[in-house]
């Protein structure tokens, strides 16, 4: 999830999440759930390097219908990277979701 409303290089903000069966108590990590509604969403074909294409796209359609953003933005890797092989940047598929005001 990335909170910042601009591309940052260094001192982004953003965390990962993972979907979990219960929580658990852990030191250091938190845990709790993430709040549905809907969004404007993208699925991205292609190496995460080009990622930024599919977002030019996504803020340029929600300005051009007046839709607010309601940040963290969310990105669900469904293809990408393998454990021990790097595999196809070309095939990897990213959705990127934009939660947004009704």
């Amino acid at each position: 999830m990335y909170y910042d409303e601009e591309y940052k290089e260094e001192d982004a903000g953003f965390e990962s999440c993972f979907p979990i069966k219960r929580a658990v108590d852990i030191e250091g990590i938190s845990v709790r759930e993430l709040t549905g509604g809907r969004c404007l969403s993208c699925l991205h074909h292609g190496p995460y390097e080009t990622l930024s294409e599919s977002y030019g796209l996504i803020f340029d359609n929600s300005k051009s219908i007046g839709m607010k953003i309601n940040y963290p933005i969310r990105e669900i890797y469904i293809k990408g990277p393998g454990m021990i092989f790097r595999g196809n940047p070309k095939k990897y598929i990213t959705e990127i979701q934009f939660p947004f005001e009704d």
